[in-house]
């Protein structure tokens, strides 16, 4: 048995309480067919042996007793190009009974009650997601769990789930799955659940990145760093505060006005340094740190730098990379404060608006980086301008011709 998918936005998975990343890759894939289908135990055994290798699993037996109360629990997702990325999609449909012994901790994920579980045709209560192993990105796992969601739910009820390690249980929370413990008090404390019905958004937070311009704008950039890179990374304060920061550019983000990310630049002969890109840890699910990359980068641009070069730590490179940024070739890596870091370079195609030797003298005066907005220099004359040339033609002192002659 095959079941297609091709958009969620009309089913009743659309209404769960996903996570708005989750969202935004249903409506990447939505034209995407995703193909579940019903597996023979001998087409299991090779994605079951691989999902084994990283996870504690109900054993063969209680596997196949699941399988045959409801055939479409256990569903394979073909990968299209190679079946050493085939995935498992499994899936409890819970009838009353079931969830009720869910939710009082009598419910074994390694060996289901059989009368706990929704026989074909019989309308679930609840779904236990009681196994993800899907290879490759979340676009793709969240399209098939979303494919198979939707064969038992002709309307949305709540999708229960258990983390089987941290890593899980981050994956977990970032789709949407709440702690269990929050609407259901008295349920075990490892439960997770998707709450059956979108709630009422929040508003968006209000990201805001600009150039650091004051001592209280610098102030803000310092306790950023102090909250991730000391506190987090346990390096020297010698170390994080380098001697350097008076000679570099900042910008500070902040997340509804509040200090939350930060980023410096250094800026040398033929090329620019990108460093001290921090986000504090509560706001690290938002674009800030994007955001403030992309304004360090751009500003570089416009101040015609060609080259930008950075150390990133190595499990950072692939963000770096999204930027263009590769590994400089041929060159170890390095280790300060406790960590490994690999050289990077960006290089950048001649900016069309570049300020340089020649452009509008009054630009040049502009603040920095705000060279398309008119400067201090520009404003409208004050009234009391007769006053002040007066009295810098009586006090200020120049330098006559014939000194500079003679």
């Amino acid at each position: 048995m095959i079941h297609q998918m091709t958009a969620i936005r009309n089913t009743s998975v659309s209404r769960l309480a996903f996570s708005e990343t989750v969202r935004r890759c249903f409506a990447k894939k939505g034209a995407q067919v995703t193909e579940l289908y019903r597996p023979t135990w001998a087409e299991l055994a090779a994605p079951l042996a691989r999902a084994r290798q990283k996870l504690t699993l109900a054993c063969d037996d209680a596997i196949q007793a699941v399988m045959a109360v409801h055939p479409d629990a256990v569903r394979l997702a073909r990968h299209p190009h190679d079946q050493s990325r085939d995935g498992i999609i499994a899936l409890i449909p819970l009838p009353t009974s079931g969830v009720e012994a869910l939710l009082t901790g009598q419910f074994s994920g390694l060996a289901p009650n059989p009368n706990h579980i929704c026989r074909q045709g019989q309308e679930a209560q609840a779904v236990y997601l009681w196994l993800i192993s899907m290879p490759g990105n979340l676009g793709r796992m969240m399209g098939a769990l979303a494919a198979a969601l939707d064969s038992f739910m002709p309307h949305p009820v709540p999708v229960f789930s258990k983390a089987v390690n941290d890593h899980a249980d981050r994956l977990n929370r970032s789709v949407g799955f709440l702690p269990a413990t929050s609407i259901y008090p008295n349920c075990p404390a490892d439960l997770l659940v998707l709450l059956p019905e979108q709630p009422a958004q929040p508003p968006r937070p209000q990201l805001e990145v600009r150039i650091a311009r004051s001592m209280e704008d610098l102030v803000q950039v310092f306790s950023v760093r102090a909250a991730t890179y000391i506190a987090e990374q346990f390096c020297l304060y010698a170390e994080e505060f380098d001697g350097n920061d008076l000679c570099a550019t900042h910008w500070l983000g902040t997340v509804n006005g509040d200090a939350a990310g930060c980023i410096r630049v250094r800026f040398f002969a033929d090329f620019a340094k990108i460093e001290r890109l921090a986000v504090r840890t509560e706001y690290r699910n938002s674009r800030l740190s994007f955001r403030l990359a992309s304004a360090a980068i751009d500003h570089c641009a416009r101040k015609g730098y060609r080259t930008i070069f950075g150390h990133s730590r190595l499990d950072l490179q692939r963000f770096w990379r999204t930027f263009g940024f590769q590994p400089v070739s041929n060159r170890p890596l390095i280790e300060y404060a406790n960590i490994q870091y690999a050289e990077m370079r960006l290089d950048l195609a001649p900016s069309t608006d570049a300020i340089q030797v020649g452009s509008d003298p009054l630009r040049l005066l502009r603040p920095e980086g705000a060279w398309d907005e008119p400067g201090p220099f520009e404003a409208p004359t004050p009234p009391d301008a007769p006053l002040r040339r007066r009295l810098m033609g009586e006090r200020t002192r120049t330098i006559r011709r014939t000194d500079i002659e003679g």
